[in-house]
Order: C-alpha cells, then sequence, then structure tokens
C-alpha cells in the first residue's frame, strides 16, 4: 500500500509540476485535496518548504550583504598599488609606477704567495678578509616610461668601512622609445664590455688586469648624460658626455666624449642558444695639469700602484679605444678586449698604454649564457638548490695584460704586468653564488719598496655573493 502512495505521488508530481513549477505550495495542495497526502503529510512539508525558503532568503542577504561590503572596500582602495611578484618591492595599481629594492654583499677572503726579487725578503703581504662591496637601493620606473636607479655604496673598497658611505649610482632614463632614449645622472659610461657588466655577473671576482683602475683607463661610473637606444633588434648604440672622472675622485676635467655600439649576428640572423657579439669604442677628452696616469691595482688587490706615469702638462688630450668580441653557444663562452689609451701633452712625448684580456668560460651543468642588448647577465640554474637541485657550476680561465713599455718608470715600479686566473663558481640559485679563483701575477721588474720588492704575486681568492 506504500509503495502504491509512493507512486501516486510521483505521477500526481509529474501530472501537476509543468503547471505549477513556480508554486510549491499549490502543487502541496493539490496533492492534499486528491487525497494523496493527508492533512498531517502536507503540515509536514508545507513547514519544510518554509524552513528552507526562510534559510534561503537568508544566505541570500548574507551573500547580498558580502557583494556589497567587498565593492566598498574594492572602491575605496581602487587607487592603492600591491607588492611586486617577488615580494620586493612594490607597484602602483596600473603597474606605472614601481620601487623595487635592490642590493648586494659580497663577502672575500684572499691569501697571498709573494714571488721575491733577489735579496728581497720582507713580507708584506697580508691575508685579509673584507667585505668588499655592500650596496643598496631601488630602482624601478614612475609613469611608466622614466626609469630610474638609487644605489649607495655602504663603505670603501678595502673593506666596507662604517664611516664611508657614497653615491653609487643614480640616474633617471628617459625610455618611451626603445631606439632612442636618454639617461642623465651617474651611471657606468659606455665603453667595454666587461666594464658594463654588473659587479654581480662577472666571470671572476675581480674584472681583468687592463680593467682594474675604475675610470682613468676604462671609462666607469662618472657623471654625465647619454643617448642611447636598440634601433634593431641584435644593434646597440650609445653616445655620452662625462665630466671625465668617476664618481669617487673629486677632480673634475673637461668633458669627455664617449660612444659605444654592438652587434650581435647570432640575432640578426636569429640563431637561438648562440651569441656572436661584436663592439667597438671610443672616448676623447682633455685631462687637467699634472696628473700622472696610473694603474690601480691587479687582480689579487695587492699591489695598488705598480705602474706611475710621468706627470703631463698642460692642455692634455686623452683619447681611449677598445674593441670587443664574444662567442657563447650553449654552455660555452668566449670573450675578448683589446684597449689602446694615449695621452699627447702640450709639451713632450705621446705616452701610450694598452692591454688585453681574453677568457673561455664553460657552464659544466649545461646551463646557457644569458645577453640582452649588448652585456651578459646572470646564469640562471635549470635545478636550484631550494628546488631540490645541485645548482649550477661553471668553470673558467682568462690571461690578460697590462702594458706601458714605451713609458720609463722609475724603481719599484714597472710598465707591464701579466695575469693568469683560474675560477670556480657555484650558482646556488638565482641570488646566491659562491667563487674561488687562483690568480698568478707576473711583473716585468720588481716592484715595491727596497726590501720587500716582488717580481709577481699569487692569491687564492674566495668570495660569497648574496644579490637581489
Amino acid at each position: 500500500m506504500k509503495l502504491f502512495k509512493k507512486l501516486a505521488i510521483v505521477v500526481a508530481l509529474a501530472t501537476v509540476m509543468p503547471a505549477y513549477a513556480d508554486s510549491h505550495k499549490e502543487t502541496l495542495s493539490i496533492l492534499k485535496d486528491k487525497g494523496i497526502l493527508t492533512q498531517q503529510e502536507y503540515d509536514t512539508k508545507i513547514k519544510e518548504y518554509e524552513g528552507k525558503e526562510e534559510n534561503k532568503k537568508f544566505v541570500e542577504q548574507r551573500i547580498d550583504r558580502d557583494v556589497s561590503e567587498s565593492n566598498k572596500w574594492r572602491i575605496a582602495r581602487q587607487d592603492d598599488g600591491g607588492v611586486m611578484g617577488n615580494g620586493l618591492g612594490i607597484k602602483s595599481k596600473d603597474g606605472n609606477t614601481t620601487a623595487q629594492f635592490t642590493g648586494r654583499l659580497h663577502m672575500d677572503y684572499r691569501t697571498y704567495t709573494p714571488d721575491y726579487a733577489t735579496g728581497q725578503s720582507t713580507d708584506t703581504y697580508q691575508d685579509g678578509l673584507e667585505v668588499r662591496r655592500a650596496r643598496f637601493g631601488v630602482r624601478g620606473q614612475f609613469a611608466k616610461d622614466f626609469k630610474y636607479l638609487l644605489l649607495a655604496n655602504f663603505g670603501n673598497d678595502t673593506g666596507a668601512a662604517s664611516s664611508t658611505s657614497t653615491m653609487d649610482e643614480m640616474w633617471v632614463n628617459y625610455a618611451a622609445n626603445p631606439e632612442m632614449q636618454f639617461q642623465f645622472g651617474l651611471f657606468k659610461m659606455p665603453f667595454s664590455l666587461e666594464q658594463l657588466t654588473s659587479s654581480n655577473n662577472i666571470d671572476f671576482m675581480e674584472r681583468s688586469l687592463i680593467g682594474q683602475t675604475e675610470g682613468e683607463f676604462i671609462p666607469a661610473k662618472e657623471t654625465g648624460v647619454m643617448l642611447h637606444g636598440v634601433p634593431k633588434t641584435g644593434v646597440t648604440y650609445a653616445v655620452a658626455l662625462s665630466r671625465g672622472r668617476g664618481n669617487k675622485s673629486a677632480t673634475a676635467d673637461s668633458t669627455d666624449v664617449i660612444g659605444r655600439a654592438t652587434v650581435n649576428f647570432a640575432e640578426l640572423a636569429m640563431i637561438k642558444d648562440t651569441v656572436m657579439h661584436l663592439g667597438a669604442a671610443y672616448s676623447v677628452g682633455d685631462i687637467k695639469s699634472g696628473v700622472a696616469p696610473a694603474s690601480g691595482r691587479t687582480e689579487s688587490r695587492q699591489q695598488s700602484a705598480y705602474f706611475t706615469g710621468p706627470a703631463l702638462s698642460s692642455d692634455t688630450s686623452r683619447t681611449r679605444q677598445g674593441l670587443e668580441a664574444a662567442y657563447s653557444y650553449k654552455a660555452l663562452k668566449l670573450q675578448g678586449e683589446q684597449f689602446q689609451f694615449t695621452y699627447d701633452p702640450a709639451k713632450g712625448a705621446d705616452q701610450k698604454i694598452d692591454g688585453y684580456y681574453i677568457q673561455a668560460m664553460y657552464n659544466l651543468t649545461g646551463e646557457s649564457h644569458s645577453y640582452k642588448d649588448g652585456v651578459f647577465g646572470w646564469i640562471k640554474p635549470n635545478n636550484p638548490v631550494d628546488k631540490g637541485g645541485k645548482g649550477a657550476w661553471q668553470v673558467g680561465v682568462r690571461a690578460s695584460e697590462f702594458n706601458a713599455d714605451s713609458i720609463a718608470v722609475v724603481a719599484g715600479k714597472t710598465n707591464k704586468a701579466t695575469s693568469l686566473t683560474y675560477g670556480i663558481t657555484w650558482f646556488a640559485n638565482d641570488i646566491l653564488r659562491f667563487m674561488l679563483n687562483y690568480v698568478d701575477t707576473k711583473f716585468d721588474a720588481p716592484v715595491g719598496t727596497a726590501g720587500s720588492r716582488v717580481n709577481g704575486d699569487k692569491a687564492v681568492m674566495l668570495r660569497g655573493q648574496l644579490s637581489f
């Protein structure tokens, strides 16, 4: 009997639902009138239905209230920005203005083995532990087309003393048109592939022997203005006007004109995983009377003035030129540069200095060498350690030379030096790397004070580097 009654209910519902699909109460009333539902069953169904309707109404009201409050919250914060994807900066809602924190810490240890000249015995070489670089700043853009960088250098070059703090870079670049950009402030001058490569990304702990004197031989970070761009994929150019001295010098010479152009033929030919880079640079300007061209230091950073040229007369013109070439295919990279510097004083003969470096790098774990707009960048590990991998491993060797053999020097100085550097680097992830370098430097004449002159030195150098 119960089964028959349930079947009757189903049949009745099937009969009446099309006509009364929008009225549940009327349907139940019809079922009661036909005797399919008792009064008690009807009352129970009505009570259940009203309870469901009450709950439904409550839920709808709550949803309406939540949506309303959410909309009010969004409207109140419609101009707010947000944290950048990497969590190290902020950006405006429209994305046109950003501020991203940037910094680096290079911690070094160096141990030396001097090669004493005949009759010399006093050891002036001291093993050292130093903070090679400690920098922090902010970079980003405003009004979409203006890029900027403010980077402070905390401490000096010989150990990051807390009493010293300078501005390392400070510039604004108008980049609305990538083909023709305008930059002004304190920035790296467009001259050398090695010098333009960030200290975070250079292949060895120090730049080559010829590139050690920042601003004197190879233009580096100087105050000026620059017109530059990428007129075509694989081609770059830059022309700058500089104060003629590095940012660490208070001396100001007449304005230097500095320019550089590069071509990546592989990019022009759309050859993947390959770089075929050629570049040329030129600089001309005058330097102050009495200034003597002097080398800064060896790659081991022990000898700080192994060469000093004679003081120049007034109205001295300085020209600098460089040629650069690089080839990379997947894990292999070959790179070299040749430089020539000429001082043409009003009195006396010209003084010429030249030098070069050539190096080979190989990524044992197979990573390619990143390259963009005429400069090499960071090696990005295929399997970083923070994701369970072993990071990226790189080995390399470099030969470099400083040559001023046409200039006579006094005792304790030399006019020619060569260096051979071997390196192993471990890139743990995208921000951390460790470097081990061995540098063998040789002088053409004994260098140093009487009693402690050396023919060269050998150094083992270690670095832990964090950069972001």
